[in-house]
């Protein structure tokens, strides 16, 4: 906020005339006491008024400049004041601007100069004004975010289900003669894996939001994170068998009460161990380890395979909506994008953290929990 030349001439013009002011009324003062002590006013009153009654005279002289003094400071100081007037009605503008970009934004109001009283209003002004760029800023990217919701979404719906309809339109429209039963199979076989593709699509897009509410709440409950652990180990055995990986699952200590959802947190790990076999390529074990740090009231889980490593530029984004590690919208692996997302909602609710660490020996998803929340 800079005052422009106007302002500073018509602030010189009122010092002027505010001096000039002063001063006949310090001369008038020492005529009046002249007055008195004399009653005669000649040529000599103030020189006489000086060499008489110096202590008047000099006590009146600073007493006068302190008011002319405090007068030009009340005219700077309404300066200002108009002047923040101003800036402030320019930043309501501004902010009603829609298509102002946060990143083109400069300081809103320059405080360096700004007296000690009005300097508070200005940087609360300051503040008030960066919060509500802020506010916008998250408003129009939750509206980017709907936006690109809506549109991963109808992508995902369509592409399954016009498999479907294609393959469901060969059996009907079809003579039953051009069709053998092997064909028929085929195709209806391929629309039941689409149809469970959008199953599995609209069940993780139901717990995302479910996740995502605000009133979204945690069923607390006593739980053995350890025995948790081997359950899960022990029914994914099956399927990592089949893809010729050993899972398993250590921790330390054997039992690991805490407080926690039990579901949620089954559905945290269900989705870590599915990733590592769907996306660990040419892993050779997956392994579930858990170690309590009961002097930080934490316990620290690690979901880790020797499969390939995720690339460094996926790590930031591997949390993101609807993200996936391949850089495509194919479905090849039957992933959603979601189940990452709700891991770290999930997470986050419990009020602990999850991060990735990958590298050419081991990728370590590592989820960090309190073993007693402070509140539930």
């Amino acid at each position: 906020m800079k005052q422009n030349t106007l302002e500073w001439l018509v602030l010189a013009i009122k010092s002027v005339v505010s001096a000039l002011f002063f001063v006949l009324a310090y001369l008038g003062s020492a005529a009046v006491l002249q007055l008195i002590r004399h009653q005669v006013v000649d040529q000599q009153l103030w020189s006489a008024f000086f060499r008489e009654q110096p202590v008047w005279a000099f006590g009146l002289l600073i007493l006068f400049g302190l008011f002319w003094l405090v007068s030009v400071r009340y005219f700077y100081t309404q300066m200002q004041l108009t002047n923040l007037t101003q800036s402030v009605n320019a930043l309501e503008a501004r902010l009603k601007d829609k298509h102002a970009k946060k990143e083109d934004e400069t300081q809103a109001l320059v405080t360096k100069h700004m007296g000690y009283r009005l300097k508070p209003l200005a940087q609360s002004v300051d503040d008030l004004y960066e919060a509500a760029q802020n506010a916008m800023e998250e408003e129009r990217d939750i509206e980017r975010s709907k936006d690109e919701m809506i549109t991963n979404v109808s992508h995902d719906l369509r592409t399954p289900l016009t498999s479907i309809l294609g393959y469901l339109g060969l059996i009907v429209n079809e003579q039953p003669q051009e069709l053998t039963p092997e064909e028929t199979k085929h195709y209806a076989s391929t629309a039941f894996s689409k149809a469970q593709q959008m199953k599995s699509l609209v069940e993780d897009l139901f717990d995302y939001t479910q996740v995502k509410q605000v009133d979204f709440k945690l069923h607390w409950a006593p739980l053995d994170l350890a025995a948790l652990l081997q359950q899960l180990s022990a029914s994914y055995e099956l399927e990592a068998k089949q893809k010729e990986v050993v899972i398993s699952a250590v921790t330390k200590p054997d039992s690991i009460e805490m407080m926690g959802d039990p579901d949620q947190l089954a559905r945290v790990f269900m989705n870590l161990i599915s990733n590592a076999l769907k996306y660990g390529k040419g892993a050779t074990f997956i392994r579930l380890s858990a170690k309590m740090m009961p002097e930080r009231n934490l316990v620290e889980v690690r979901v880790t395979n020797n499969g390939e490593p995720i690339p460094a530029k996926s790590i930031d984004r591997l949390f993101d909506r609807f993200y996936r590690v391949e850089g495509s919208r194919n479905t090849g692996t039957g992933g959603t994008g979601l189940g990452l997302a709700i891991v770290s909602s999930v997470v986050e609710a419990h009020g602990g953290e999850v991060k990735v660490v990958s590298d050419d020996e081991l990728t370590s998803f590592i989820i960090t929990l309190p073993l007693q929340p402070n509140e539930y």
